[in-house]
This record gives C-alpha cells, sequence and structure tokens, in this order.
C-alpha cells in the first residue's frame, strides 16, 4: 500500500467514527454525548491496532525492505510529501479536538488512539517522525493560546526541520480555540508513553527525531510566563493551578526519563541535536524551579509539591553527570539552598528513618485523577539534596577546570540566591564547611581524641544515611573519593591552590571524608559480611558502581596501608534484611572508638557476632569476597568479567601475606 494511502486510511477511519461527534461541545458534553464518543474512539483504537499487527506481521515474515525502513524511519530517504503531510496533520488535528473535552474518559481514550497511530507509523517505517513533532507543535501552540494575560504570543518565524509553521495549516489556531491545560498535559501523556515505547525497542533514529522535535519544544516556549509570580492579578480568572502542574509534571517526568535513557557518549558523540538538548534542558532548570515550586501554599497538593521537589532534584543529579560549567554548578547551590535549605539543615546523625523508607508512587503515575497517592519519603529527598549538594561543591572545589569561574546564571532574571558567596571557590569551600560543622555535635580542636571520634561519627552517619538506597549510596560513595588523602600528591597539589587560610578547611574536609574511614565504616554497616557485598556486584542496579568502588578503594588501600591497618573505630551492628536478599538495619546504631592494640573495646562494647579488630573482620570479609567471585566466574555465573577486581582482591591478599597479617581471625583461620 503507498505512503499516501496509508495517511488516507487512517484520517479516513477517523471521518468515519468520529466526524459526527465533532459537533460535541467541548466545554458541556452530555453524558450520551460521552457514551458515543466513546463507542466512536474505542471502534478507531480497534481498528489502528489490527493494522499494527499487519504491519509487523509484514517485518516478521523476512522483509528486507521493511525492516530497513522499519529501523530508519524519518530519514530523508522516506520523507513525506505534501499530501502526505497533509493527512496526517488533518489526523492529529481532528484528535485534539477530543482531548479538549470536558471528560477524563474521552481525555483517556483519544490518548490511547494517538499511542496506537504512534505504534502504527512505527511499525510501518514513515511518518513517525513528523507525528511525534506535531504533537509537540500542538502543546507548544496550545500553551501559547491559553495565556491571555500576556501580550507575548508565541510565534514560529522560522519553518523547522519538518516545515511545520503556523502558515503550514491555516486552520490550526481555530482547532486550539478552546485549548486548556488539561489539553496540554494530555499531549505531555501521551508523549510521555512514546518515549517509554521508544526505551523499551531503542532505535537510534527514532529517539534522535524525538529528541531534536523536544529540543524544539523547549526552545519554543517562553517558559517565564509559566510562572505566575509574573502574571499578575489580572491573570486571577484563569482558575485553578492544578491543570498547569499535572502538565508540568508529566513535563518533568519526561524531561527525568530521557536524561537517564540517553547515554553521555551518544549525547555528545552521536547526535549533534541530543548536545543541544542537553544544553536547553541544563538552561531551563531555573525556570522549572519556578514554574514547578514557587511558594509551597501556591500548590492544592502537598504531595505534588514535594513530588516536584524529588523529580527536578533527580533531573540535576542525571544533568550533574554531563561535565557541567562551573556557573551551572554555582548557580545551582543557589537553587539548592533556596529550596531544600530544610532538607540539609538537619543532622544527618539525627536522623532516624521510617522503616516504609521508600517512594509509594507519583501523584500524576496513573491518571491526573487517581486519589489517595502517598507523597514522595523526606529522608530520600534529603539524601537527594546531599548528594547533588556535594557533587556540585566537590566539583567546584577540586575540579581545576572549573575553579574561580564567577558566576554567570543561565536564567533571564538575575541571581535566584541573595547568597553572591556562592560565587567564588573560597566561599563554595566555606559554604561546604559550615554545612559539615552543623552535623558534629561537639566543637572539637583538630588533633585531639574527641575530635577523631567526631570525624568517625559522622563517617558511620552518612554511610547510614545513604545505605537504604543502594544506587545513591555508591554513587555518594564515589563522589566523595574525589577528596585526596591529608599527606598524598593530589592533596598537596589541591592544598597549593587553597590560600592559607582555608587550609584547615581543606584538612577538615579530608579528615571528615577519609575513604579509608568511610570504606571501614561501609564494611561495618553490612556487618562484614562479604555475601553483602556479593549480591551489590551482581546486582544490574548497583553492580558497576559497586566494583568500580571497590577498585578505587583496594587501589587506596594498597597505597595507605598503615591506616587501613589500624583503623579502630567500631560498632554494634545488627543483622541486614533485604528486598533482594538484604537490607541495612533501621535500627540507630551506636559506635565506640577503640584505642588500637587494646583487647578491650571501650566501655566494654564488641560486635555482635564477630570478633577481632576492624581489620581483621575487613580482611576476612574480602578475602571470602575474593573466592566467591573467583568461584562464580570459574563456573560462568558471574555477569560481567571480574578479573580486574580479582587481580586487585589478589593484591591485597600478598600485601596481608607481606605484612604477616594472616592470622587467625575470630575463630575461623584463613588460608
Amino acid at each position: 500500500m503507498s505512503g499516501g494511502s496509508q495517511f488516507s486510511r487512517i484520517s479516513s477511519l477517523i471521518d468515519l467514527h468520529l466526524r459526527p461527534c465533532a459537533v460535541i461541545e467541548v466545554s458541556s458534553v452530555s453524558k450520551e454525548e460521552e457514551r458515543n464518543l466513546l463507542i466512536a474512539l474505542s471502534k478507531v483504537l480497534r481498528e489502528i491496532r489490527l493494522w499494527t499487527g499487519e504491519e509487523i506481521d509484514v517485518s516478521s515474515d523476512g522483509d528486507a525492505e521493511a525492516k530497513s525502513v522499519t529501523q530508519i524511519a524519518d530519514s530523508g530517504e522516506f520523507a513525506l510529501n505534501s499530501e502526505e503531510q497533509i493527512f496526517l496533520g488533518k489526523t492529529v488535528g481532528d484528535l485534539m479536538r477530543f482531548l479538549m473535552v470536558h471528560s477524563q474518559h474521552v481525555q483517556h481514550l483519544t490518548g490511547n488512539v494517538l499511542l496506537a497511530i504512534s505504534e502504527l507509523l512505527s511499525a510501518y517505517g514513515k511518518g513517525w517522525g513528523f507525528f511525534v513533532h506535531l504533537l509537540f507543535v500542538y502543546a507548544e501552540l496550545s500553551i501559547g493560546n491559553i495565556h491571555p494575560c500576556s501580550s507575548v504570543t508565541i510565534t514560529r518565524e522560522h519553518e523547522d526541520l519538518y516545515g511545520v509553521s503556523e502558515s503550514h495549516d491555516p486552520a490550526i489556531k481555530s482547532k486550539l480555540q478552546k485549548a486548556n491545560w488539561s489539553t496540554v498535559a494530555g499531549i505531555f501523556q501521551v508523549l510521555r508513553c512514546i518515549w517509554k515505547y521508544l526505551k523499551q525497542d531503542f532505535k537510534d533514529q527514532l529517539v534522535d527525531s524525538y529528541l531534536n522535535s523536544l529540543n524544539s519544544f523547549i526552545s519554543h516556549i517562553p517558559w517565564n510566563l509559566l510562572d505566575d509570580a509574573n502574571v499578575g492579578p489580572k491573570c486571577a480568572h484563569m482558575g485553578p493551578q492544578m491543570p498547569k502542574f499535572i502538565f508540568l509534571g508529566y513535563f518533568t517526568q519526561l524531561l527525568s526519563s530521557v536524561m537517564e535513557q540517553v547515554d553521555n557518549k551518544k549525547v555528545q558523540h552521536g547526535s549533534v541535536n541530543g548536545h543541544q538538548l542537553l544544553f536547553s534542558i541544563t538552561k531551563l532548570v531555573p525556570s522549572l524551579f519556578l514554574c514547578c515550586l514557587g511558594k509551597e501554599e501556591e500548590h492544592d497538593d502537598a504531595r505534588i509539591y514535594l513530588y516536584f521537589r524529588h523529580k527536578l532534584l533527580m533531573l540535576m543529579t542525571r544533568l550533574s553527570g554531563q561535565g557541567l560549567e562551573g556557573s551551572v554548578l554555582i548557580l545551582w547551590l543557589q537553587l539548592l539552598h533556596k529550596y531544600f535549605q530544610d532538607l540539609m539543615s538537619e543532622q544527618i546523625s539525627m536522623v532516624e528513618p521510617v522503616r516504609d523508607d521508600s517512594l509509594e508512587g507519583s501523584p500524576f503515575s496513573a491518571s491526573m485523577f487517581e486519589e489517595n497517592i502517598q507523597g514522595t519519603n523526606l529522608y530520600h529527598l534529603k539524601r537527594q539534596a546531599i548528594f547533588l549538594f556535594i557533587r556540585c561543591s566537590l566539583s567546584l572545589i577540586f575540579n581545576e577546570e572549573v575553579v574561580d569561574q564567577q558566576c554567570e546564571c543561565l536564567s533571564t532574571k538575575p541571581c535566584l540566591s541573595s547568597h553572591p558567596e556562592y560565587c567564588s571557590h573560597k566561599k563554595v569551600l566555606e559554604e561546604l564547611y559550615k554545612w559539615l560543622c552543623q552535623n558534629l555535635q561537639h566543637d572539637t580542636h583538630r588533633g585531639s581524641e574527641l575530635y577523631i571520634e567526631e570525624c568517625m561519627h559522622f563517617g558511620s552517619s552518612f554511610i547510614q544515611l545513604y545505605a537504604q538506597e543502594d544506587d545513591l549510596l555508591f554513587k555518594v560513595l564515589l563522589e566523595v573519593l574525589c577528596i585526596p588523602i591529608p599527606g598524598s600528591e593530589k592533596f598537596d597539589e589541591v592544598k597549593g591552590r587553597t590560600p592559607d587560610s582555608q587550609e584547615n578547611i581543606l584538612m577538615h574536609l579530608s579528615n571528615l571524608f577519609n575513604p579509608l574511614n568511610l570504606f571501614h565504616s561501609f564494611l561495618a554497616e553490612i556487618k562484614y559480611d562479604h555475601q553483602v557485598l556479593l549480591d551489590y556486584l551482581i546486582s544490574k542496579d548497583t553492580g558497576i558502581s559497586c566494583a568500580e568502588y571497590l577498585l578505587r578503594c583496594l587501589r587506596l588501600i594498597s597505597e595507605s596501608w598503615e591506616a587501613f591497618l589500624q583503623f579502630s573505630y567500631v560498632r554494634s551492628a545488627k543483622k541486614w534484611s533485604s528486598n533482594k536478599e538484604r537490607k541495612i538495619s533501621r535500627q540507630k546504631v551506636n559506635f565506640h572508638l577503640e584505642p588500637y592494640g587494646t583487647g578491650k573495646f571501650r566501655h566494654g562494647h564488641k560486635l555482635e557476632g564477630t570478633r577481632g579488630k576492624p581489620f581483621d573482620k575487613a580482611k576476612l570479609c574480602l578475602l571470602s569476597l575474593k573466592y566467591s567471585v573467583e568461584s562464580l566466574h570459574q563456573k560462568k555465573l558471574f555477569p560481567y568479567n571480574p578479573k580486574v577486581l580479582l587481580r586487585r582482591l589478589t593484591e591485597f591478599l600478598e600485601l596481608c601475606f607481606n605484612k604477616g597479617c594472616m592470622g587467625r581471625v575470630g575463630e575461623g583461620k584463613l588460608t
């Protein structure tokens, strides 16, 4: 069947079943009209799904041409002609009307029809990119039409990559006269589902086409108009803000999902447009904070306010791994100070998470009208905010490429913070120091026994805070590994760039985040159970990050053997339970400092179920891990090649032998 007839086939199907319903008044649909419309939409949906099955069958029969078309989708060779664009444009325009109907059931079913058309065009191999781009264009023009209080109107002065402009279809504005935020939310619900489909069947051409259209949408929207603070009292007639928040919810979900899926190398090297999208999203972040958060009291539902905080933190975290400029990191520290100070001000050691410490779901997850969805867990937000604060701060302090950059906010507005001290390397270090100091229980002098105990206690509390989320745990541990150990060449190099007045701050930072102490605390937190480490290593979520963390720590151990050997901070621990096999104990634990070389622990406390010094237990844990990994690797049961890890563990074993540390551990003997 020719391309033109394929698109005319879809258009004719919609005309056949939905044209009788076109006279319905979208703002006041009756029960009978709603019923007839739902029946008509169901017929259209059923027929399109049948056609999609036929297209898939054709591709699976070995038709090389059909398969190649599906793979390259909307590349230049298979671009639509004007007749095909007209048919497809008419199809999208006709369905837009039913997204405006004031009926959640009609909007939902219309969205399903649009999804079905997307799958049909993807299977057919032609027209998919143009179709998706039209959805973004309709969302863009709808936003322009529903801002009557602004003298600014959205115009497309230049034709975009598909040649779509306002003059492309003279009737496009008339079709959107009654568009509202629910319409835009419905479009983005469809666009999110289309992206989910792409994630399952990742095809470069389709993904690149989608990202191009998303980038175009972001570039054309005057985001300052969505900030109600700039709209003024004359816009009071616009009504409740919930539909706008629903759109913003779907939009932030989509951005976060895109940043999760698109690999950094693909963005930077495989697609110029992908790199432009990365820049566009990064630049958009300050405006998203204003649009989504603004003032807490503006939100009808506190759950949505919490959810926006969660999604924006997640988006920033994923963007922050893309090598951002110092000016962006400085701006983000301002945003964290403005919107998350309440979460970051509480002492880490005072946090006692509840047993049900998880995300229960999104207020936008299933339906914009769904009730009784729990909000985002505050402890999760606290961990996210602190992680991002640490990542941005350490990048500014220890990354020579961004040191001493001045604040050049990407926003068109003035700085969102009244704290210009963030705008220098010196002040970033001071602000990090202030945050660390508020987490120490006593005002101690560096070098004193109490100070050492405070540092150890902070490290243990820090591990315990993140141990309840495996993915964040290893991310934050890898992040703080960039802090050099006092006496190392890296430390002396950073010290040389640090003003004399801040040398003590740098030393304090290094003491609190001493990687050897944190590694010991991490092993103590899992009760030196090598099976827990093995679970991490073979997990698809934490395997790579856990392996990287172990490798880097083992290298540090070989370089600082005596420091690792003399660690003497121990605690009582409880056995883990897990969503997989194990999970960290939710009980608060007490840590005690023991002078190295004595046979008893301070105050008579010992580790439950284990004996010996921390080094002995760490040694037994790591060597047991070595034997377990070797056994699985020999049986070809380990999910990836662990040779580098095994080599490092073997080097650790050799160090134990060479240093005469292979004696008894507890009641067992290493051989």
